[in-house]
């Protein structure tokens, strides 16, 4: 593999990286292939089955104990494919609150749950139980990481 930036043939390794591109800070994607320059310091991240590595991020999103932070629920709606309008629509509120929601004002509980219910419907994640949805209202945790890796052919929670 050449770097697309200066043809210099690039280093490989598999390692931890934590992918920004999704708006998650704390998201890391466990020992997939980056690539690196070692001439200008291009990097390329490889990332098999993207769509399904998003699933199982969204699955562990909505089994999260606690509240979901802006970042989160902004995640989980363009997960589902929604625009803050669609959003607005289905839950029945305006878009500011929307809005709002992602940049951190917290979503009233019933909201939450509704959300978390229509990510777990509209993206199945097979394990998912209803009764998941009472982590709503445990204290949330001071930092909540979310660890993905490939495992054969899939992604899991790491």
């Amino acid at each position: 593999m050449y770097c697309m930036e200066c043809g210099t043939r690039m280093k490989v390794a598999r390692e931890n990286f934590r992918d920004k591109t999704l708006g998650l800070p704390n998201l890391t994607l466990a020992g997939v292939e980056v690539r690196r320059c070692p001439a200008c310091g291009a990097e390329e991240v490889a990332i098999p089955r993207i769509e399904e590595m998003h699933r199982v991020v969204a699955g562990a999103l909505i089994r999260k104990a606690g509240r979901l932070d802006g970042a989160e629920i902004r995640f989980l709606r363009k997960s589902l494919g929604w625009s803050g309008m669609d959003f607005a629509r289905r839950f029945g509120v305006a878009p500011e609150t929307i809005s709002r929601w992602e940049h951190g004002a917290p979503m009233d509980r019933l909201a939450e749950r509704l959300l978390r219910l229509a990510v777990a419907r509209e993206a199945p994640v097979a394990d998912y139980r209803v009764e998941d949805l009472g982590f709503v209202d445990a204290p949330p945790a001071k930092t909540f990481r979310v660890r993905v890796k490939p495992a054969g052919k899939r992604w899991i929670a790491a």
